[in-house]
């Protein structure tokens, strides 16, 4: 039997204590990994968005009806999917039913060479994307 003062026994209890703490601080690194990859991952998509609406203002700003289908054609694929989704409640269902609804007449107007009808939908997509994300943010809890 060994005795807690026994080298032997505090060896085993220091290793068994070392093997336990590195367990513990591997699943908290893989913990942060993925959360970070989460957050890197939704930094990215947030970025492609701002992207296809910088397409749709200079293509609004040049008259380039092409640049505007780009851009919209982008955003409304992107609404369609997972990550876009956020929320599943009504409210936000209806955000994104009234931002589809924007994109794809700005789309049109667009192809049209309608560029005043462009901006007045683009800006009511922006005036929805402004206030879906104060909705998500009310919605959701703030991580500092």
């Amino acid at each position: 039997m060994l005795s807690l003062h026994s080298t032997r026994a505090r060896w085993m209890i220091g290793t068994f204590l070392l093997l336990a703490l590195a367990l513990t601080e591997g699943s908290f690194y893989r913990a942060t990994t993925a959360a970070d990859k989460e957050d890197q991952s939704l930094s990215a998509f947030m970025r492609k968005k701002l992207d296809a609406s910088s397409k749709i203002l200079e293509g609004i700003t040049t008259e380039d009806s092409q640049l505007v289908v780009q851009g919209a054609d982008a955003l409304l694929a992107m609404s369609k999917t997972e990550i876009w989704n956020v929320l599943l409640d009504q409210d936000y269902r209806d955000f994104n039913t009234e931002f589809r609804g924007s994109v794809s007449k700005l789309r049109d107007a667009a192809e049209k060479g309608n560029f005043d009808n462009a901006t007045l939908q683009w800006m009511d997509a922006v005036k929805s994307c402004v206030e879906c994300h104060k909705y998500v943010r009310s919605q959701r809890p703030v991580v500092k």
